[in-house]
């Protein structure tokens, strides 16, 4: 057992990182645990940013970003069911804490169908592999393996060099990275369904030092030079805002 799984007292605060680390889904109200392939999440931590993929149980394909706020995490996740149901959006909170047996883990409340449900996700050792994604299942227009850059935005003046923007996508579910310009860094994921990509991002602002969630509404569109543009009306920090970016090719 690895000195990062090793069960902690609960009088030990929890870990300022969660970085790397993988639970699975041990209870939840919303939905019955698997006994031979619970879902599993894997997190990804840089600063307050949060990030990470998710599988098993229930979903096929599943991505997330948040941002951490001392123990308590704020979650954004879009993921495509195993039944092949369309592409699920949601939002959730979760507490990192110790269990009464010593076991770090993850108090998640979420709403599910207009009604209000708890989970539980406990700590488990990596899994060596994760399954591979089936490349038949790209949605169209493609979004898997795109780059675009930013071109105009109503949040800020677009420098020489761009905030550029690297997608990936799977079964209707689009997750990526960006970086440059006012971002150090930053995740998104969403779903991509008729010409449409609903996202959630997070990203960290150069001149605040702040990390800032947000959601957006782009429009996918096709220029006469056959690069694609995404034109996105977004929330960020709660003021609305508009830009355009276009693909690299």
């Amino acid at each position: 057992m690895s000195d990062t799984f090793a069960p902690q007292s609960a009088a030990q605060p929890v870990p300022e990182s969660i970085n790397d680390r993988e639970f699975i889904l041990t209870y939840s109200s919303g939905s019955q645990v698997s006994a031979t392939s619970p879902t599993r999440f894997r997190y990804h931590q840089q600063g307050q940013m949060i990030w990470g993929e998710y599988f098993g149980g229930t979903v096929s394909v599943g991505r997330f970003v948040g941002r951490r706020d001392a123990d308590v995490l704020s979650i954004r996740f879009a993921h495509r069911p195993v039944s092949g149901a369309e592409v699920v959006l949601g939002t959730a909170h979760s507490t990192i804490r110790w269990s009464d047996t010593g076991e770090l883990e993850l108090y998640e409340t979420f709403e599910k169908d207009g009604e209000p449900h708890v989970s539980i996700c406990t700590e488990a050792e990596r899994h060596a592999a994760w399954p591979e994604l089936d490349p038949s299942s790209r949605s169209t227009p493609q979004l898997d393996g795109t780059t675009f850059v930013l071109e105009e935005s109503s949040a800020s003046t677009v420098s020489a060099e761009p905030t550029r923007f690297e997608f990936d996508e799977n079964s209707g579910v689009v997750w990526g990275f960006y970086f440059g310009d006012t971002v150090t860094s930053g995740h998104c994921v969403g779903r991509l369904r008729d010409g449409v990509l609903d996202e959630y991002f997070v990203h960290h602002v150069i001149a605040s030092d702040a990390t800032l969630l947000g959601d957006s509404s782009t429009t996918l569109g096709r220029r006469a030079d056959g690069r694609l543009e995404l034109v996105e009306a977004f929330v960020l920090d709660g003021v609305p805002g508009k830009s355009v970016c276009v693909q690299v090719v």
